[in-house]
């Protein structure tokens, strides 16, 4: 079979050694701590930098731009203060409201002229200010000298101020140029940094990701292709992120989870599968309302009665996060879904019927799975209910051992259909239990 991606590592963080194949429903075991979230946040922070790279360049261009942003704010607080009482205008001209806004940044690369040429009528404006024009020693253009020669640096100081303002302009537009470049070769340094950002800890190099033969993570990349099978990437790790309000500080996948949840329903969505979720299982429709007074996450049971979806119990949660993502059409043979330990809030039928469910998405909508389980019911209800389904050779499954010659090191076995070796691993849980007892 042909690996549509493939994950190669050795000796980072619990990791010892992990050649991991992805082609359908893959499946890693192991104890707590052997490298399965490892596994999991690697493969979903590069396929969705690779995915997303002009975002990245976008988050990079304006980190280096930030100085020359907080230059514009003080322009543009200037600029409101000089012209508070003549209604913001300019010989008569009405200056766009945009230039007076707070926070300046760079929003997308599409936007990038109309950006500059707003930036350029700000500094316009400046050099048309009277107390600017007549008081050239006054307290706020000393200020504005000041402000521009320590952010601009190595520039003459008897420039005029109006050459100091063309050199700012030349310099932000310098850098959206050097962005629009980089969006178009796509170097790989800026998506290794920000992985490692993303992890906090510099990436070895023997670390390796392909996509149908062809590196994206790795030391043989200069230019990052961009994917082709697996374009969309969602990594859950618990249902009770829905509805969480996010920060910056939390991990970005919960921020994206939300947000791709509030899509609104699409059609064309598989109505089978929808029907097997709200009539077997939730008995009932989660969805998201957007009104602004009485909307949010909702979960409405088959009998007519609504509730707060964020009220609801975590296995309810568990299985609408599937159905929402399911009726926008998100998922699709496109997208790897990665799920963190999906039986810990569930009963344990359910837990077969999240089983039966994946195998379902996979085998209808071409959905690829990465599952890090602890749980000897859903490896083998996945196991077996593929088997049933005629789809087990899109299955495989990897279980975590501990390095015989290093505490805490794990090494990841292909197993392919056998999941013996994770009973045997899980059994250990009757070991200690026996020798308590004895």
């Amino acid at each position: 079979m042909n690996n549509i991606a493939e994950l190669y590592i050795k000796d980072f963080r619990a990791v010892k050694e992990a050649n991991i194949q992805i082609n359908g429903i893959t499946v890693v075991s192991g104890v707590n701590g052997s490298g399965k979230s490892t596994l999991s946040k690697l493969l979903y922070y590069v396929f969705r930098n690779a995915n997303s790279f002009e975002e990245l360049v976008i988050q990079y261009t304006n980190s280096l731009l930030r100085p020359y942003f907080d230059v514009l704010e003080q322009l543009s607080n200037m600029y409101y203060y000089s012209y508070s009482r003549q209604q913001y205008t300019t010989n008569g001209r009405a200056l766009n409201r945009r230039t007076l806004r707070r926070g300046y940044s760079l929003s997308n690369i599409a936007d990038a002229l109309s950006f500059i040429d707003e930036i350029r009528e700000l500094c316009n404006r400046i050099i048309e200010l009277d107390n600017l024009k007549i008081e050239k020693d006054s307290p706020i253009t000393m200020r504005l000298y000041m402000i521009l020669r320590s952010t601009l640096k190595n520039v003459d100081s008897k420039n005029s101020l109006k050459q100091m303002l063309d050199e700012l302009v030349h310099r932000i537009s310098g850098y959206v140029r050097n962005a629009e470049s980089m969006i178009a070769e796509r170097p790989y340094k800026l998506l290794r940094e920000s992985i490692e950002a993303s992890f906090d800890a510099a990436i070895p190099k023997n670390i390796t990701i392909l996509e149908l033969g062809d590196y994206i993570l790795g030391d043989k990349v200069t230019n990052v292709p961009l994917p082709h099978c697996i374009k969309k990437v969602v990594y859950i790790d618990t249902p009770m992120v829905i509805g969480m309000d996010t920060y910056s500080e939390q991990p970005i996948y919960w921020k994206e989870l939300n947000d791709l949840l509030k899509l609104p329903p699409k059609r064309g969505y598989k109505r089978a599968i929808n029907n097997f979720i709200k009539d077997e299982i939730l008995k009932g429709d989660a969805s998201f309302d957007n009104d602004m007074f009485s909307g949010g996450f909702k979960y409405k049971r088959i009998d007519g009665e609504e509730f707060d979806l964020l009220e609801c119990a975590t296995g309810v949660k568990s299985f609408s996060l599937l159905q929402m993502l399911l009726k926008n059409l998100y998922l699709d043979e496109n997208t790897l879904l990665i799920i963190d330990e999906p039986e810990a809030h569930l009963h344990p039928q359910w837990i077969v019927e999240y089983a039966r469910l994946i195998i379902m998405l996979h085998k209808r909508l071409g959905v690829k799975f990465f599952i890090a389980s602890h749980s000897t019911d859903m490896v083998s209800a996945i196991r077996y209910i593929s088997e049933k389904d005629k789809c087990l050779s899109a299955v495989s499954f990897y279980v975590a051992e501990e390095d015989a010659h290093k505490k805490n090191s794990f090494v990841f076995k292909s197993l392919g259909h056998d999941i013996e070796p994770i009973f045997e691993s899980f059994n250990k849980s009757f070991k200690v239990l026996d020798s308590y007892v004895e």
